[in-house]
């Protein structure tokens, strides 16, 4: 599925009346292996998979409810994460598969980087071969926003900005250390070739992420440091707190403003879209450059779920990553807790626990439209079978622990 993702374009498509991309037939094949073979039913559901079922469903109900119609791209951007999520769930289960898988993932990420790396080079992309992507990428500043396989460039260098966390914790692995270094290399190499500053930006990060590590017997506190800032830059500064990516722009280049701008106008907009959504036409005048379809290019998942479904989905999407981050926090407390915990378990639960922080922020910046879904709900599966497996395998902690 990896493979399949980062090596075959959606160019490579049937139209059955939905869009069959290749990564369709991957993403079918392997859910009816984990039917099959049983695997499905093995794993032990938790309360992030029963949430983001319920968020799925929720959103999709909502929207065909408020719309009257049957949405073939809403309902397949839920299919999809559905059969993703639960494909992955089912197949890394403990932290011997996930270091398997994450072997494997530096062989392909290893020329993927070299691939991005020509194409930033030359100002050719060998992926549009296989159609679906130009020949050329979007030239900005001087340098090429290399894309690869994906459809735009924010998506290539999520790729590399959201796998460097995974990687960072087999760095603390003697035995994986050669490859592992070699993969977090890959990944700057992608985040730099595609020169956008969202990607660079989930990049900061993940190394703000790390930079807790040091912390992590006293995350409460950076918690609340976290809150005190985002006060007190609410109190100090001329706009709204939600303006500072638009101050970071400064930082790491890029359009921060259309970004702030978005959630505001979403913000000030809520009386329209809280109960059930609202059409995207009526974002037309949010920004001054409209889209094709008579909206604004929505370029926040946040603000995608609300315009779609309301509030409630919206609410449901936020307690899922809660109930994610909790699953990681209690199993960083049950590792801590053990009198000889697991090697360097803590330090690959952490990393996966940075990966999915960094989609959080990542997500304030672009929506996952590509086949860059596969990466996310792989992340998140990751995140919740390994934190689910500590938890299932190792007596209650003895004292109580946070992250």
């Amino acid at each position: 599925m990896l493979a399949a993702t980062l090596y075959i374009t959606e160019g490579q498509a049937l139209d059955l009346g939905i869009n069959f991309m290749a990564i369709r037939f991957v993403e079918l094949a392997a859910f009816l292996r984990v039917i099959v073979r049983g695997e499905l039913f093995k794993i032990t559901f938790t309360s992030a998979d029963r949430w983001l079922l319920t968020f799925f469903v929720t959103l999709v109900g909502i929207y065909i409810l408020r719309t009257g119609i049957f949405d073939w791209y809403i309902f397949g951007q839920a299919v999809d994460g559905w059969l993703t999520y639960f494909c992955f769930r089912s197949l890394i289960t403990d932290f011997d598969e996930f270091t398997f898988f994450l072997k494997g993932a530096t062989m392909l990420l290893v020329p993927y980087a070299l691939l991005m790396t020509f194409e930033a080079q030359t100002g050719r992309n060998l992926f549009a071969l296989m159609g679906g992507i130009p020949d050329t990428p979007e030239l900005r500043e001087g340098h090429y926003r290399c894309q690869g396989s994906f459809r735009i460039a924010i998506t290539a260098g999520s790729l590399g900005a959201t796998f460097v966390s995974l990687f960072a914790g087999f760095l603390f692995h003697r035995t994986c250390r050669g490859w592992a270094l070699g993969g977090v290399v890959s990944c700057i190499v992608i985040v730099l070739a595609s020169h956008s500053s969202g990607p660079l930006m989930a990049a900061a990060t993940a190394i703000a992420g790390w930079a807790c590590w040091y912390a992590r017997r006293d995350m409460k506190w950076v918690r609340r440091g976290v809150v005190a800032i985002l006060v007190a830059l609410q109190l100090t500064m001329s706009s709204p707190a939600w303006f500072i990516f638009d101050r970071l722009s400064g930082i790491f280049g890029g359009d921060g403003w259309h970004r702030s701008n978005l959630i505001d106008q979403f913000i000030h907009s809520f009386a329209h879209w809280w109960l059930a959504g609202m059409p995207i036409g009526m974002t037309s005048d949010w920004a001054a450059t409209q889209m094709s379809w008579g909206g604004v290019d929505v370029t926040n998942y946040y603000v995608a779920i609300g315009l779609n479904g309301g509030l409630l989905p919206f609410t449901l999407f936020l307690v899922f990553l809660t109930a994610c981050f909790k699953s990681i926090g209690r199993a960083l407390a049950r590792l801590r807790a053990q009198p000889e915990p697991p090697e360097y378990a803590e330090a690959i639960l952490w990393g996966a626990g940075c990966t999915v922080c960094v989609h959080v922020v990542n997500l304030t910046a672009v929506s996952y439209w590509d086949q860059f879904y596969v990466i996310w709900y792989l992340h998140l599966a990751i995140a919740t079978s390994l934190s689910t497996y500590v938890l299932s395998k190792y007596p209650s902690a003895s004292a109580p622990g946070t992250v």
